[in-house]
């Protein structure tokens, strides 16, 4: 079995780690594994392919925001240039991840897959291969009609466009393009439970099969292990507890911002006894934070993060929406449990006895719910161990080599 693997990115960000644990696990089982990416460095791998530059890339971005072409369309030369390295390639199943980087076009590729017999299989690591544009809908229901999307209430988020909304024209596109697949030769998957259930509400792609594969960890980075607790030595104070907030970025001042930093400096306010250490790659307006707000910055690598977790005595995710929740899962291969407000994914793919999740928005639910757990004597390495069935890379992979031999036998 060959296999090829289409993403934006390769070994950063979070889908594109994903992508290198499954090419790396499949080579172990000697699983032949290609991967094509559009965007970043060029990585001189064997059987690794970039195939969009960036000033295109960047070309793109800017046409998509007069409107003149859609988020997912134009990228033809790109588009073509992967198309060459399947045809040369020759894999027996091509494996579409997130495509959403402004390096190829969705509708183009689809219908080559699909005219080409090519037997598929797409993940839903977010909304927009059934909302049509969206990554996330949030409470947006339009997809789920029959005649699709129509008078966006946020046509630039969902498009990009800067000029008109494009959104009935991308719900249809889409639907016309996935829709070219014959039932046999295409497969979804999505990343959690949660997104799987979204996703049969749309007519653009609710006939088609779809199975719960959730991602993976690396459990030989993320587990509960003994160590020196870093926060301790790095800060030199005592609070009563330890709490982890981990994003890409953190914005305590703007309260509708999807990973939710204002609820954090709200609960440092009302729990001046625990410590909140912010993990963020970036930090947006922090003055006047609470002195139990420190930031720690981004962690140097996977090994920090790790330690990091096992460090605290809570993991937080004040999240409007997500489709998995990467945190989640690390935290609890790490012995740490998680609480935070519902957001679609983290509670459907968490263990329940480990977490606690509460409305979106309710902060004196939250405060309640982080104080219970964290009463609580729960034994790190018994949900390590138990986070590590679940949640492991090797799990990951083992339940899409079954994803990949369904589609491959279905005639």
């Amino acid at each position: 079995m060959k296999v090829l693997h289409v993403n934006c990115v390769y070994k950063k960000g979070s889908t594109g780690k994903i992508v290198n644990d499954i090419h790396v696990e499949l080579k172990k089982q000697n699983i032949e594994s290609v991967v094509c990416y559009g965007r970043g460095d060029e990585i001189k791998d064997s059987n690794v392919y970039k195939f969009c530059k960036e000033f295109e890339a960047n070309l793109h971005t800017a046409i998509i925001r007069t409107g003149m072409i859609l988020n997912y369309g134009g990228s033809y030369i790109p588009t073509q240039r992967l198309i060459n390295i399947i045809n040369q390639e020759r894999p027996d199943i091509v494996h579409v991840h997130c495509i959403n980087g402004s390096c190829v076009n969705i509708y183009k590729l689809f219908a080559f897959l699909a005219t080409s017999n090519t037997k598929t299989v797409i993940t839903h690591h977010a909304e927009f291969y059934y909302t049509g544009s969206c990554e996330h809908a949030y409470n947006c229901k339009q997809f789920m009609r029959a005649e699709g999307c129509k008078h966006c209430a946020r046509p630039f988020v969902t498009t990009r466009s800067k000029t008109w909304d494009n959104s009935a024209r991308a719900w249809k596109d889409m639907y016309e393009a996935i829709n070219k697949f014959s039932y046999e030769n295409l497969l979804f998957t999505a990343v959690s439970p949660w997104l799987k259930e979204r996703s049969a509400l749309s007519p653009i792609v609710n006939r088609y099969r779809c199975e719960v594969v959730m991602n993976g960890v690396d459990a030989s980075v993320f587990y509960n292990k003994t160590i020196e607790n870093i926060i301790d030595k790095r800060l030199n104070k005592h609070f009563d507890s330890k709490v982890l907030f981990v994003g890409a970025h953190f914005n305590p001042s703007k309260k509708e911002d999807n990973k939710g930093g204002w609820y954090v400096v709200e609960l440092a306010k009302q729990m001046p006894k625990v410590l909140f250490v912010v993990v963020a790659l970036r930090s947006i307006d922090c003055t006047n934070l609470p002195p139990n707000i420190v930031l720690w910055g981004a962690s140097k690598d996977q090994k920090e993060l790790a330690s990091l977790y096992c460090s605290a005595d809570l993991t937080l995710i004040t999240s409007k929406r997500e489709t998995f929740s990467m945190i989640c899962a690390e935290s609890l291969c790490c012995g740490t449990p998680v609480v935070g407000f519902k957001a679609g994914g983290p509670e459907s793919i968490a263990i329940p006895e480990y977490t606690d999740f509460v409305d979106y928005g309710n902060i004196e639910m939250l405060e309640q719910s982080m104080e219970r757990i964290l009463s609580k004597k729960l034994e790190a390495s018994e949900i390590s161990q138990k986070a590590a069935d679940k949640y492991s890379r090797k799990v990951m992979v083992n339940n899409y080599m079954n994803v990949y031999k369904q589609i491959t036998q279905c005639t």
